[in-house]
């Protein structure tokens, strides 16, 4: 009787578990990569945390060189889009591969987030994209979807003692072109170290945000973007990419000369206000032209010597047509299968561990604790020294990552001052840098660097420690410094995170410490490394009697 008749489906119940496992995926990826995405942010805007501040002032202070880093995602989504929308791909799963590199890329995230390391669970994350993308979709998909995936890799910030040298090294370079550009024109400008001298007294210095990194990473994040759809084909196509790093530090030296010509004329204010703002978006409008300028160069050169480039539409062999109509489809109903369950349910599985692993620990120390810990007068070598406590900036904490940070200076008669600033940080996180960093990336040079070992005044201790000799303008400084890791001292940075890591997987005391002397060089560098040995020495039994 019902022979040849269909049973018809309940609307919508081909679409209902492709919804559903689009949703538990969202979901899963949300959880798993929400900490690391919250502490990217911090990385990318380092005031906004100061929610007493606006909008402006949140987002454009601080010391940042991943300002461009939300637009990143946006980007790269769009173009994924329009990818997906526009061009032919068939849907040919490949779950073993692709089940294999989402294993490893989310087994990468979780020991991230064990250790710490965050800029490592934001490669995870891109790797993660690529896994699930191999395993529903295929690998054809993949292969036209490599640019918006690889795009991501700009807005991942990587940790400030790798950025340190090349900060430092840009801004010089930045600061020395930027004078020539003002001599040409006929300003009287002389640069030392990282300060711009003028007539009339005038100082400009150029700030760390000046120093070209800022612009050359989001720069050659525009180059990719931009000869990704250019016109050049094959090594000019890559010639042009790496160009983008010769333009973004050429620009960036314009606006420096602008900078002083501006405060030049008008005054240091003006210069560093409003226009440095203005300056700092116009910059890219002119490295716009510059790769536009050397595209159209290139385009007429070949043409001149008689070997004109084939300029062809971007992915015109393989626009979609009419028998593609389904594809948009096929790609959302490709979640619904075994297959695209499997991949949210381990994406799942690692947000619980990335949840757990995440999980904030207390801090055992904190600067109160320091100042309760450390006397106000100390009695060195048989002198009496007194101190008084100098905070520091939020600027320089919003860097640090940290709120818990002691600096007093000691003084004594007849004896020159010094400085001990103590560093505190929590969970491995990396406030507790090493001191070398700021200081070449504030013009200073480092003439001696050594290990040694400082007893403790009560004999109990004997502490590694690294000693610096700084250069800075016509003065001598010395610096004597040692890491707390638990209930060690260490003078390796790298040992410290490891031990903090380890002691924070031990469910152990994981906080961690910086602890620094530093005083002038006023008659020997031997009297300065004596001063400040015994000086430590006597802190020290403090510092250890309450850091347990």
């Amino acid at each position: 009787m019902n022979e040849g008749l269909e049973i018809a489906k309940p609307p919508g119940h081909s679409a209902l578990l492709p919804l559903l496992s689009w949703g538990l995926l969202a979901g899963a990826l949300i959880a798993a990569f929400a900490q690391n995405f919250a502490e990217m942010w911090i990385r990318w805007f380092p005031a906004w945390r100061h929610t007493s501040q606006g909008l402006y002032d949140r987002i454009t202070g601080g010391e940042s060189y991943y300002t461009h880093g939300p637009l990143i995602p946006f980007v790269s989504l769009l173009i994924s889009v329009l990818i997906v929308r526009h061009l032919r791909i068939r849907v040919r799963p490949r779950p073993v591969w692709g089940g294999i590199l989402l294993l490893l890329a989310l087994l990468l995230h979780l020991m991230a987030c064990l250790a710490r390391v965050n800029f490592a669970s934001g490669f995870a994350f891109i790797a993660t994209l690529m896994g699930l993308i191999l395993m529903v979709w295929g690998a054809e998909a993949l292969r036209r979807l490599w640019f918006p995936i690889a795009l991501l890799l700009f807005m991942v910030p990587l940790p400030e003692v790798t950025v340190s040298n090349a900060s430092f090294h840009l801004k010089m370079l930045a600061a020395a072109w930027g004078v020539w550009v003002a001599n040409i024109v006929g300003i009287a400008a002389e640069q030392v170290g990282n300060r711009v001298l003028l007539t009339g007294d005038k100082e400009l210095v150029i700030a760390n945000v000046c120093n070209g990194l800022r612009t050359l990473i989001s720069l050659v994040a525009f180059g990719a973007l931009y000869t990704y759809v250019c016109r050049l084909q094959g090594l000019w196509r890559a010639g042009l990419f790496v160009a983008s790093f010769a333009v973004a530090i050429i620009s960036n030296a314009l606006r420096i000369g602008s900078l002083i010509i501006v405060a030049d004329i008008w005054d240091v204010k003006t210069a560093t206000g409003w226009y440095h703002d203005t300056s700092g978006i116009l910059v890219f409008l002119v490295a716009a032209l510059f790769m536009f300028g050397i595209e159209r160069f290139v385009l007429w050169a070949r043409r001149a010597v008689g070997r004109p480039a084939t300029v062809s539409p971007l992915f015109g062999d393989l626009r979609r047509g009419r028998e593609d109509d389904r594809q948009t489809a096929q790609f959302f109903q490709a979640m619904g299968g075994r297959r695209g369950w499997i991949a949210a349910t381990l994406v799942l599985a690692s947000a619980a561990g990335a949840i757990w692993l995440n999980r904030s620990i207390p801090p055992f120390w904190n600067e109160q604790l320091a100042k309760a810990a450390l006397p106000a007068s100390l009695e060195v070598a048989g002198k009496l020294m007194r101190s008084y406590d100098i905070p520091i900036d939020q600027q320089t904490k919003d860097v640090l990552e940290t709120g818990d940070c002691l600096n007093r200076v000691y003084v004594a008669p007849g004896s020159p001052e010094i400085t001990l600033c103590i560093i505190f940080s929590k969970d491995n996180r990396k406030g507790t840098h090493p001191p070398e960093v700021c200081l070449i990336g504030g013009g200073a040079e480092i003439i001696a660097a050594n290990d040694l070992k400082v007893k403790s005044a009560d004999g109990r201790w004997e502490v590694p420690c690294h000693e610096l000799l700084i250069q800075s303008g016509s003065r001598q400084y010395y610096y004597l410094y040692t890491y707390k890791c638990g209930d060690k001292y260490t003078n390796s940075f790298w040992k410290q995170q490891f031990t903090i890591f380890l002691n924070g997987l031990l469910n152990r005391d994981s906080s961690g410490a910086l602890i620094r002397v530093s005083t002038n060089v006023v008659t020997t560098v031997e009297e300065a490394r004596s001063r400040s040995m015994q000086f430590l020495g006597t802190a020290i039994p403090h510092l250890d009697r309450k850091l347990r």
